[in-house]
């Protein structure tokens, strides 16, 4: 079972919360996100790749380890126990130009920068059953359910569209979406996040009062009409959920 946790940047960040827990950790500068047009970012990519894949195809790559030390940038190291650890950005080469000018990983992940509304508005008209799901890189539930996400894109291509959004952007002015970039990139790429993926530009505790969740990971289910059918959150009846108990069976079931 994982339990939530609020959001958060990845240099200074707290234990993961309770379920039920906060919202994001953090004194926003700025209050209101971006409302730009969701565009395309230049990121790192990882050349890792699992050894051999765990149950259900996918395991985590060996740069995201559970039970493994993790040292946060200019923070002492975390106890082991269910510990997550980043890639090592360091050494990743660095992304590269796709023909048509944007910029993208050799595993085929690209992320954009986009507000909630933006991407509500378009998770209600792909015309598909959509799975959103809201993640963060200092959720550690978080990073360990986001494989059970690449499985379901991979199982179910033609009925699902799959969106990621990244909600490590808490509103400060010293850090601004564009800050986050590389690590989320790199995580992405290391877990070969072949779908829509998006670094979300409204402040995440903005996005935790749109989306009335107390914590995240969380998981939004749209139908093909675009109505949220189904709400996953660390809190209430939904608590501990997970992708291959919980959100692949009721998807399924939903396309019948």
């Amino acid at each position: 079972m994982v339990v939530g946790c609020g959001g958060g940047d990845s240099s200074d960040a707290p234990a993961p919360q309770p379920a039920g827990g906060g919202t994001a950790d953090s004194t926003a500068d700025e209050n209101a996100g971006q409302s730009a047009a969701p565009s395309a970012s230049a990121a790192p990519s990882a050349d890792s790749t699992p050894d051999a894949p765990a149950a259900g195809g996918l395991q985590l790559p060996d740069q995201v380890v559970p039970g493994a030390d993790q040292t946060e940038p200019g923070g002492p190291a975390r106890p082991g126990a269910g510990g997550i650890e980043m890639p090592d950005l360091d050494a990743l080469p660095p992304a590269e130009d796709s023909a048509s000018g944007a910029a993208e990983n050799r595993n085929g992940v690209q992320l954009q920068f986009a507000s909630w509304q933006e991407i509500e508005s378009h998770a209600k008209s792909t015309g598909k059953i959509t799975v959103v799901d809201l993640w963060s890189t200092v959720c550690e539930p978080c990073v360990k359910e986001f494989p059970g996400l690449v499985r379901l894109s991979q199982s179910m291509p033609e009925d699902v569209s799959c969106i990621g959004v990244a909600v490590d952007y808490d509103g400060r002015k010293s850090r601004p979406p564009e800050y986050y970039q590389e690590k989320v990139t790199a995580f992405l790429n290391a877990m070969g996040a072949g779908f829509e993926n998006y670094l979300c530009n409204t402040p995440s505790d903005d996005v935790f009062a749109a989306v009335d969740i107390p914590s995240i990971p969380a998981v939004l289910i749209f139908d093909a009409s675009g109505k949220l059918v189904k709400q996953f959150v660390d809190a209430g009846d939904t608590v501990g959920f997970s992708y291959e108990s919980d959100i692949i069976p009721f998807v399924e079931k939903l396309a019948g």
